[in-house]
Parts: structure tokens; C-alpha cells; sequence
């Protein structure tokens, strides 16, 4: 599936790091005073998506009622707890391996805060997989598409070459307007139903890593 790729572009929050349960949870707590049942996650994969103030009221909160900074401050100090605990996929070590054997360059781009990213890319000692990790210098989750223009043009990436692999649709809307591949992977933050239905069949959604090797 990536045999014609010579760059690979990476998200990271549920694509190659599974922060699923985490984020669910974190959002079940959120949503406690503003409903009367709990947040499933198959609420969840179907609400989640950017803009996060979108997200938030799709699962009920009530944004007049509530600060989007407090819940911003709120979701940011208990991700940054939780992701501690938090593992890669199944398969990632060994399809960046894998990938960098057949000299693929390969790069994250994430929509979460670099100073969230680096530490965790230490831990599983990734970095020598990548040669540039591209994210936000906020914690208001606004998207990446300004990142990645920038990461391909600071690394004078081929367009023609290059796939950007997620686990949502902004990931799609993303490498649309980067002009380049996509492919989605339903393991992340969105069900696969919704991705394919979102996507219209223009790309490839399919379940899980070991799928694209």
C-alpha cells in the first residue's frame, strides 16, 4: 500500500499513539454535569473532531454555561497525567522500522502541543524514525493545515510522493489541502463507518496498522 510513497506523513494522537480510552474518559468526565447518561464510545468516535468546540457541544456540553479555557486547562492537565500511561498502537515499531529499511522519509504531524509529543517520542526512543516532528505551540487543538504546508515546504517534500496517514477526517481534509495521498486507519478518535461515509470512498480507510505493509 505504500510501495509508491517516498514520504510518509504521520498523525499522531490515535494513529500511532493509542490515546483512545484516555480521551474518552477525560470526556466522560467533562460531560457529567451536563447530561443524564453516560458518554459511550461509540458517542464518542462519532462526535469527535475539529473544531474541539464542535466536538464539545455534540456530546452535550453546553458552551454558554461553561468556559471553553476551563475546559481546555481541565482536558490538558488530565491528558498530561494520563498520556504518561498511555501505549503505541500494535505494529507501530515495526512498521517504522519496516518503513525507514526501505528508505522511506518519514514525519509526524499532530495537532497536539510539541511540548506534549517530545517526551513521549523519548520514551519509546522514536525519534530516529523521523526526521521532523511538526505540531502546535497552543493547547487550543485548531487543526494542522498551515503545519503541514509549512512542514512540506521547509523539507521541500514532492507532493507527488507523499501520503499522510490518520485516524480522522480533518486528517483528510488536511492532506487535501496539502494536496497530497491520505489514508485513514478506524483503530483512532473516529469510526470507520463515519470515515468512509465522510471520505466518499476517495481514499483508503482500513482497520488497523499491519494493514499497510
Amino acid at each position: 500500500m505504500l510501495h509508491n510513497y517516498k514520504n510518509i506523513i504521520w498523525d499522531w494522537n490515535g494513529t500511532l499513539l493509542n490515546d483512545l480510552d484516555l480521551c474518552l474518559g477525560i470526556a466522560q468526565n467533562m460531560v457529567t454535569n451536563h447530561r443524564n447518561t453516560p458518554l459511550t464510545l461509540a458517542e464518542y468516535k462519532n462526535a469527535f473532531g475539529f473544531p474541539i468546540t464542535g466536538y464539545y457541544e455534540k456530546i452535550g456540553i453546553d458552551l454558554k454555561k461553561e468556559s471553553f479555557e476551563v475546559l481546555t486547562d481541565t482536558f490538558v492537565s488530565q491528558y498530561n497525567i494520563g498520556v504518561k500511561k498511555c501505549d503505541l498502537h500494535d505494529g507501530v515499531f515495526t512498521i517504522l522500522k519496516q518503513l525507514k529499511h526501505l528508505q522511506k522519509d518519514q514525519y509526524i504531524l499532530t495537532a497536539a502541543h510539541l511540548d506534549m509529543v517530545h517526551p513521549l517520542l523519548n520514551r519509546n526512543d522514536l525519534h530516529k524514525y523521523f526526521e521532523a516532528v511538526e505540531g502546535v505551540n497552543n493547547f487550543k487543538a485548531e487543526g494542522k493545515v498551515n503545519r503541514g504546508i509549512k512542514l512540506m515546504q521547509n523539507h521541500q517534500i514532492d507532493k507527488t510522493q507523499t501520503v499522510l496517514i490518520g485516524d480522522t477526517y480533518h486528517d483528510f481534509e488536511v492532506a487535501s489541502a496539502m494536496e497530497i495521498d491520505c489514508i485513514l486507519i478506524a483503530n483512532g478518535h473516529q469510526s470507520k463507518e463515519r470515515l468512509m461515509d465522510a471520505t466518499n470512498g476517495k481514499i483508503s480507510v482500513i482497520d488497523e496498522l499491519k494493514q499497510l505493509i
